[in-house]
């Protein structure tokens, strides 16, 4: 049985409003389902990176951390790390240092733009941990902490510390700065959680930390959009109507209509911003019931304070 929302409603008007305080406890139903800080995020895909003197004398030590970092944050995302030279005084961007104790940031994301040693990466271990000194364990060590700490670099905080992460696990591990949002369900096997049963991760993204990094600085090589687009909206309440939107993208303005299996047909206008996600895409449809969809114009999750979360996926026509 459908709900009857599409034939009780007048034209509709303008599909696209503020957003909704009475609707934003529906919404928080739908978890957003790594942890960040998103005052942070880096408003640039190219992120400056540069070694402060104190990593002069450990080469091999920095293109490993070079490599960790081209085939981990940078392979699976938008993001390009830039530079990779000595910094000056003047020196923008991600800034590493060299230190023998433990391996930390200076905070989160843009927190760190120009600042000294925002980054401090252990390449000596001799003093903070010691089975990394040995040979056969350096690079390993090397590459896994380096994966984390600009884990920290992009905005993203300790797993361990979100709010639904395991109580014994808070309690035990907690540190840091703690993020406003979570990006994705909680991950014991992200490169930023502490309670993961492999350190760090080895420094190995996991499908959620690709994810969350995704969410935030976009996808690898992403296509341009120009062109006509098609998706039917999907909701987890199945006695909902599946509402059909098409589009038409050109630069990043788009424009379309919604149409309801009962013939209502409605305009609207949305923008794609530098990182391919919808912005204002929001349809109040009356007072109670108000549809958000959150996410790029590819793919994403819809919100609905009547029929539920749910998801959405463009295609070309």
């Amino acid at each position: 049985m459908f709900n009857t929302r599409a034939i009780t409603l007048p034209l509709l008007g303008s599909l696209f409003f503020q957003t909704s305080v009475t609707a934003e406890p529906e919404f928080s139903r739908c978890p957003d389902g790594l942890s960040g800080l998103k005052s942070t995020i880096w408003k640039t895909k190219e992120i400056p990176v540069c070694w402060e003197e104190s990593a002069n004398s450990f080469q091999k030590q920095r293109s490993w951390v070079q490599d960790s970092i081209t085939k981990t944050w940078q392979k699976y995302s938008a993001v390009r790390f830039t530079g990779w030279g000595s910094c000056d005084s003047s020196s923008e961007g991600i800034r590493v240092a060299a230190g023998a104790g433990f391996p930390h940031t200076q905070g989160l994301g843009n927190q760190l733009d120009g600042k000294p040693g925002g980054i401090v990466l252990t390449l000596d271990f001799s003093r903070w941990e010691p089975k990394c000194a040995a040979p056969k364990n350096q690079e390993s060590c090397v590459r896994t902490t380096a994966v984390h700490e600009f884990g920290h670099a992009l905005g993203f905080a300790h797993e361990q510390n979100r709010l639904d992460a395991p109580a014994k696990c808070r309690a035990e591990e907690q540190q840091g700065t703690v993020g406003d949002i979570n990006i994705t369900p909680y991950d014991l096997h992200s490169v930023m959680n502490y309670c993961n049963p492999k350190w760090a991760g080895n420094g190995i993204l996991s499908e959620q930390d690709i994810v969350g990094l995704q969410s935030w600085y976009g996808k690898p090589n992403q296509p341009r959009y120009e062109g006509q687009w098609k998706v039917t909206l999907k909701y987890t309440d199945q006695t909902c109507v599946a509402d059909e939107v098409t589009a038409t993208v050109s630069e990043n303005t788009v424009t379309g209509k919604l149409t309801t299996p009962f013939g209502l047909v409605v305009p609207f206008t949305s923008t794609i911003d530098e990182d391919s996600r919808l912005q204002g895409l929001e349809f109040r449809l009356s007072d109670k019931d108000t549809i958000r969809l959150v996410g790029t114009l590819m793919e994403g999750r819809l919100y609905s304070t009547d029929c539920g979360c749910g998801t959405y996926k463009f295609v070309r026509q």
